[in-house]
This record gives C-alpha cells, sequence and structure tokens, in this order.
C-alpha cells in the first residue's frame, strides 16, 4: 500500500504583507438564478451536515515536495478556521427537515497521503474506492469505519488527471449510501480553466494553485453541507440539478461570486481568517435572497 499519515497540525505560514492595497467595491447583489429559483428554494424533504462535521482529507498523487506540503498546510488550515467566519454563519440559516441547521463546526479529523493506489488517471467510480481503501488502511479511522456525518476529500495532486476534470468541472461533490465525498483537482494543471483569472499570477498564500482549490472548496463545501445525499436543498429542473453552490457561481470575477474584492501584489481575496487571506465564493443569503460574504 502506498498511504503515509499526515500529522494534523496546523501552523501559520508567514506571508509577506503589502502597504498599498485596492479594494474592488461591489456589494450584495441579484443575479438570474436566484431571480428565477431563490424564492422556491427550500429543502426537499431531507437532510443537512448539522453539528460539528469531521472532515476527512486524502492528497491523492505526489505531495513529496517541499512545495506540495506547504501547499497541504495552506489548505488544512482554512479547513480548520473556516467554521469562525462569518461567511460560514451563512450556512446557519439552512435546515434539515426537522428544523435542524447547519451549525458546524468543521473539525479537521485527518488527513492521509495515497500516492496512486488506483493509477493516476481517474473516473467518479474510482473515487469511490479511494475513500474506502484509505479508510480501510487505518489512517482515516483507528477502527477502519466509515464516518457517515462526515465529509471525504479527494485533492488530486499535480500528476493526477480526472476524466472530468478540467473538462466538464474543476470539483465535484457526491455521495454514497454510506458517506459523502467531493474530489478537487490540482486547479495548475488548467490555470485557465481552475484559477480565478485575478490570482493566477500570484495568490495570497504564495500558491496559485492551492489558494484556487479552497475557492473550488468553498462553492463544494456549500452544496455537501446542505445537500449531502440529493434530498435536501436542491431544485430539479428538467437535466439539471441546482444547489445552494450555483446560486452564486459567476463567471471570471463577477461580483454574485465573490463580492468585495482586496487586490494587492500577493493576490486577490475577499475574506480574512486569522489573519490568513482567501478568495471564497459568496452564499445565498435566503432572507435578503442576495450572494454576500457574510
Amino acid at each position: 500500500m502506498k498511504f503515509t499519515s499526515l500529522v494534523v497540525c496546523l501552523f501559520s505560514v508567514a506571508l509577506s504583507l503589502v502597504s498599498a492595497q485596492q479594494t474592488v467595491q461591489s456589494g450584495a447583489s441579484t443575479n438570474a438564478v436566484i431571480s428565477q429559483y431563490g424564492s422556491t428554494f427550500k429543502n426537499a424533504g431531507g437532510s443537512v451536515l448539522h453539528d460539528k462535521v469531521n472532515v476527512y482529507i486524502i492528497f491523492y498523487g505526489n505531495w513529496s515536495s517541499t512545495e506540495a506540503q506547504q501547499e497541504q498546510t495552506v489548505f488544512m488550515n482554512f479547513i480548520d478556521n473556516i467554521s469562525s467566519s462569518p461567511w460560514f454563519n451563512l450556512l446557519k440559516q439552512y435546515t434539515d427537515k426537522n428544523g435542524k441547521a447547519v451549525t458546524g463546526p468543521l473539525n479537521l479529523a485527518a488527513a492521509v497521503n495515497d500516492a496512486g493506489t488506483h493509477t493516476l488517471n481517474l473516473t467518479n467510480t474510482i473515487h469511490k474506492q479511494i475513500v474506502l481503501d484509505a479508510v480501510n488502511s487505518g489512517f482515516l479511522s483507528p477502527v477502519n469505519r466509515l464516518d457517515s456525518n462526515g465529509i471525504y476529500i479527494i485533492m488530486g495532486g499535480p500528476d493526477v488527471s480526472d476524466n472530468d476534470f478540467c473538462k466538464v468541472n474543476c470539483g465535484y461533490n457526491g455521495y454514497s449510501d454510506e458517506f459523502q465525498y467531493m474530489f478537487i483537482g490540482y486547479p495548475g494543471i488548467c490555470p485557465d480553466t481552475c484559477i480565478p483569472s485575478v490570482n493566477k499570477a500570484s495568490s495570497p498564500n504564495n500558491s496559485p494553485a492551492m489558494d484556487a482549490a479552497i475557492t473550488i472548496f468553498s462553492h463544494e463545501l456549500q452544496d455537501i453541507l446542505t445537500d449531502p445525499r440529493g434530498d435536501g436543498w436542491e431544485i430539479q429542473n428538467s437535466n439539471v440539478t441546482i444547489e445552494l453552490g450555483d446560486f452564486c457561481s459567476g463567471q471570471g470575477t463577477s461580483s454574485d461570486q465573490f463580492g468585495n474584492i482586496t487586490q494587492s501584489s500577493t493576490g486577490s481575496y475577499n475574506i480574512e481568517v486569522n489573519d490568513h487571506k482567501y478568495l471564497v465564493q459568496t452564499v445565498l443569503d435566503l432572507a435578503a435572497q442576495q450572494c454576500k460574504l457574510g
């Protein structure tokens, strides 16, 4: 087996600060998706992920370089701290069929490196098996048991290709009978498609690829917390499924998608959490029917 465990011990990454920053002002707004579906968006009678949600990360592929390990730390820092932000508080509007809301916090429970047990050319079917094998390895669970209320993340490395990545999506979320998961490809493989244009040259955490992965995660997290099993907060319209993250998923760097962006020589961001800067997708505020950051 090619599994190696990661010690979940988070530390701050030093960032170079600049004195001159330019803020692009763009307030909360209502887009076409909200206008068409926002007023009828409701829980279809299913579940949400409430209370503490354990997060398990499988860094798939080659993450052995010093740069790659720094990128892992950036991603784990975000997961471990985002629950305390005003941005995450917006998700607390969303309840299950019994009125229990998404509350968090996210808890980074475990992380593991998988160098490529299922080759480096993946498909949606293989994603589920990667999760199962990681759990059975003992590195994600000491009792080799799936966490049905947790989130399993497969983070593809720069050497990993995927059937849909860069062509159909930059990341996606799914579920099985026993767990929910998401796959995020390495955005540096196709920067024109999966890295926001404002952060392609430089980014807040000194890694355009990992900062973009956090942006992608901020979309998928909205969906997986509020519609983990495909029976919660979603609208089925012909062959299209609309979940929470789709309401504020714009193109480029639209105000709907990112709200107020602060631009600096080290990249663009719209939230700060524990002195770290990130570019995240906005969240639909149900009451206001607008895309907001908090």
